[in-house]
């Protein structure tokens, strides 16, 4: 598997992961859970958008190199 197609896989999982939070957090928000909790699925998110965004860069190439 090429490092773009490594690339892709990756970034295609991460925004899945994305969606989800999204999901969870109207869910939460819906049935009135406690800020706390959906600030981590926010902190989660975000993150998880800062990854998306460094991955589909190429800046963490090296993490997908095989050893």
């Amino acid at each position: 598997m090429s490092i773009e197609q490594r690339r892709n896989l990756v970034v295609s999982f991460l925004k899945k992961c994305v969606k989800y939070a999204n999901d969870s957090i109207d869910r939460k928000t819906e049935r009135g859970v406690e800020e706390e909790e959906i600030s981590r699925w926010s902190a989660y998110r975000d993150f998880t958008e800062h990854a998306v965004m460094e991955v589909s860069r190429g800046d963490l190439d090296s993490w997908l190199e095989e050893e």
